[in-house]
């Protein structure tokens, strides 16, 4: 367990670099037919492979999310219950921003747990992105005005400091923690068909490798990364639309999002199976 305490976020990284940690981002859930994996998954992972990573996430979020942009887009919504389309975008890119960063916190921190205040934030952006999505008005106004109390600035430095605090993982334990996720996802295809709250819990490892490879990626730039990061965006991709289809079922009443049992796509079990074994177990 590393004792290096992250303190507050320097200019180690370029502005070009902070763009393309982005750019990776707004793609890390587009599947592609014909991608493969690499022949061997990076590793060993050193500890300044891991202060890096985390890093590179928290110069993202503290140099490239605007406080007062996301008071003013919340504060709209409170009013109008809406915004335009470049508002939306706006929303999406700064809310996009704190989920990477809220991955970095679980992928590289010694208790792989986001701060709970930043990690409520976070999920009361998905639940007023959600509600303006569908038109639902009261919704809009009701969590909105929550975000905008959570964003006041005495709030912002509180985030701020949690971030600061948190101490990282070394090299070595990071790499346990990864095979650690692989093994459960391992497990979990051995069942023949799962409800949607375990395969969400698929979904969320899936996640959580696609964020790591975007930061490694960005920082140490190879052609390996590059596929690795575009296998795991594929297989993002297809399990997002998959629980964006329960979730759908779900709210129509064509089926329960707990009880309801499916089996996986061919498709999909393979694609993971096949990661599984790439895996270095």
């Amino acid at each position: 367990m590393s004792e290096v305490m992250v303190t507050e976020a320097t200019a180690r990284f370029s502005d070009r670099q902070l763009d393309r940690l982005f750019e990776a981002i707004l793609v890390n859930d587009v599947a592609e037919e014909q991608v493969t994996l690499p022949e061997t998954v990076p590793s060993p992972l050193e500890d300044d492979v891991v202060e890096d990573c985390f890093g590179i996430s928290h110069e993202l979020w503290v140099r490239q999310v605007d406080r007062r942009a996301l008071a003013a887009l919340a504060g709209q919504l409170v009013l109008s219950a809406d915004i335009d389309a470049e508002g939306r975008v706006a929303f999406k890119h700064i809310r996009a921003k704190f989920k990477h960063m809220r991955f970095a916190c679980v992928l590289y921190t010694a208790r792989h747990q986001s701060p709970i205040l930043f990690k409520s934030v976070t999920t009361l952006m998905g639940h007023v992105q959600d509600a303006f999505r569908n038109g639902h008005s009261l919704k809009t106004r009701l969590y909105a005005l929550v975000l905008r109390l959570m964003i006041v600035t005495p709030v912002w430095r509180l985030m701020e400091r949690e971030l600061s605090r948190m101490r990282l993982e070394t090299g070595a334990a990071f790499e346990r923690y990864l095979r650690e996720q692989i093994r459960m996802l391992s497990d979990s295809l051995s069942a023949d068909s799962m409800t949607a709250h375990p395969f969400h819990a698929l979904r969320k490892i899936i996640s959580r490798q696609v964020s790591f490879f975007d930061d490694y990626r960005t920082i140490f730039p190879d052609s390996r990364s590059d596929v690795m990061a575009r296998y795991l965006s594929d297989l993002n991709g297809r399990m997002g639309r998959m629980h964006d289809d329960l979730i759908l079922k779900h709210a129509t009443g064509e089926q329960d999002y707990r009880i309801h049992r499916f089996p996986l796509d061919v498709a999909l079990r393979e694609k993971l199976n096949n990661l599984v074994r790439q895996y270095p177990l």
